[in-house]
């Protein structure tokens, strides 16, 4: 009936997977749990070894890293049931009712189900660029959510039907990190499907520092200007890429783009979204510059 897949790289799964067993259990339902780490080698896979002794449940690490868009379409083609929920390993749901409230929505068809993203309001994390990042623009009110629904899709917590995941699957040439459940969901609009958000939330757990935060940042850039040069998306479907577009036909594109290393050290050092906001618009300037 249900296959939780649950996609990592250098991270304990372990505790994820023992929380969604317990409320699989609870259900009383067919289900299986599939952990496949992406060739991280990671001593930490010793722990994810706990997840074999569970039921129903099974956990591997790939020789090679294949890339985040490629793990996931591996997961749904090993998953033995019809409905598929993907959740990344470094969440942890939010409610003890997480599960149950997924299988109440299995009845409806060409729909994809999103449940939303929190963050945890530890003191440990105010400091964090990464927190304040998820804090403004992840975590958001399920109104605003339903609003503007393939904006607000994120692949670290959503419930869709096998036969629909195959229709669309995640684009394998995207490598990096980044940007991937964009191209997901326009694609899910493109084939009419539709995107229902909920109130079932998961809490975002692994938080990166600044610096990698930042790095992995200006890799989802990258992504786009190759979602963008590969014709996967049009300017006009995204607000910063128009953004980018109007610096260009003023000629204005090499001058933004000399600003990321500040903006970049600025986001940093002040853990501020409003210079991350900046390089990411600079660095994107950056980036199409170098092709002029």
């Amino acid at each position: 009936m249900l296959s939780v897949l649950i996609p990592t790289y250098n991270y304990n799964a372990s505790f994820l997977v023992e929380e969604m067993h317990q409320q699989l259990t609870l259900e009383n339902i067919i289900f299986e749990i599939i952990c496949l780490d992406d060739g991280s080698n990671s001593s930490l896979n010793n722990k994810n070894e706990k997840i074999n002794k569970f039921s129903f449940s099974s956990f591997k690490s790939l020789e090679h890293n294949i890339g985040r868009s490629a793990i996931r379409n591996l997961l749904a083609k090993k998953a033995s049931y019809t409905w598929l929920l993907f959740l990344d390993a470094d969440v942890l749901p939010a409610n003890a009712t997480f599960i149950k409230k997924y299988i109440a929505c299995i009845k409806e068809e060409k729909t994809v189900f999103c449940g939303g993203i929190l963050y945890q309001n530890k003191k440990e994390n105010f400091n964090l660029l990464r927190y304040k990042y998820g804090k403004k623009h992840e975590e958001i009110p399920l109104e605003k959510r339903i609003k503007n629904a393939k904006k607000y899709f994120f692949t670290s917590n959503f419930l869709i039907e096998k036969v629909i995941f195959e229709s669309v699957l995640f684009e394998e040439k995207l490598t990096q990190y980044g940007r991937e459940d964009l191209l997901f969901s326009l694609d899910l609009i493109k084939k009419k499907f539709t995107i229902k958000h909920l109130s079932n939330e998961v809490y975002h757990l692994g938080l990166d520092k600044n610096t990698l935060f930042v790095s992995k940042t200006k890799k989802a850039m990258e992504n786009l200007v190759f979602i963008e040069d590969n014709e996967f998306i049009t300017e006009k479907e995204l607000p910063i890429l128009k953004l980018v577009g109007k610096f260009s036909k003023i000629k204005m594109t090499r001058i933004v783009s000399k600003l990321y290393p500040y903006f970049e050290k600025l986001s940093i050092n002040n853990s501020s979204v409003f210079f991350l906001n900046c390089l990411k618009v600079s660095y994107l300037c950056h980036l199409k510059a170098r092709h002029e």
